[in-house]
């Protein structure tokens, strides 16, 4: 890509889950959604010493996500901090994830909703939302996938209220 080559549409797919700390009593449980994208922008510097960084990653934590860093994911996750003024609209099997003049996500969330999923969410009027590139959702192995993007600092969460649909 050329300099002033703007993407203005990227191909995502998202793939909900939950976390659940079956110790307490009664059990924690966030209700989250794994975004990831199409493609992977890179960028570099030719210098020797210097690293490529992942453009969607660092786009994110400048839009005001947070790189994921714990291993104790549900502590984390509910934790992150609230991106305003975004919002997230959850309708039987689509989600749509948007801000003001944007749309981060608009589609459905797959085959594998786990149960309790939506009841969770809207428990919390709030939803997980993580981030990643690299990541193939329709594998088996999703879990072990985003252990590895966190561990290479590409993934990234918010948290963003839930509203009525077409509020």
């Amino acid at each position: 890509m050329g300099e002033g080559v703007v993407i203005d549409t990227i191909t995502a797919w998202a793939s909900p889950g939950l976390v659940t700390d079956t110790a307490a009593a009664p059990p924690r449980r966030v209700a989250y959604v794994t975004v990831t994208f199409a493609v992977t922008v890179t960028t570099g510097d030719p210098r020797p010493g210097a690293e490529p960084v992942d453009a969607l990653t660092a786009a994110l934590l400048g839009r005001g996500f947070t790189l994921l860093t714990s291993d104790d994911p549900l502590d984390e996750m509910q934790s992150v901090p609230e991106l305003s003024p975004w919002w997230c609209e959850l309708a039987a099997n689509q989600l749509r994830i948007a801000a003001p003049g944007e749309l981060f996500y608009d589609g459905d969330l797959g085959a594998g909703v786990p149960e309790q999923w939506h009841a969770t969410a809207r428990a919390r009027g709030r939803l997980i939302v993580l981030a990643a590139t690299q990541l193939d959702l329709h594998r088996p192995d999703r879990g072990e996938q985003a252990r590895q993007a966190q561990q290479a600092g590409r993934l990234v969460a918010t948290q963003v209220p839930i509203r009525p649909r077409g509020a």
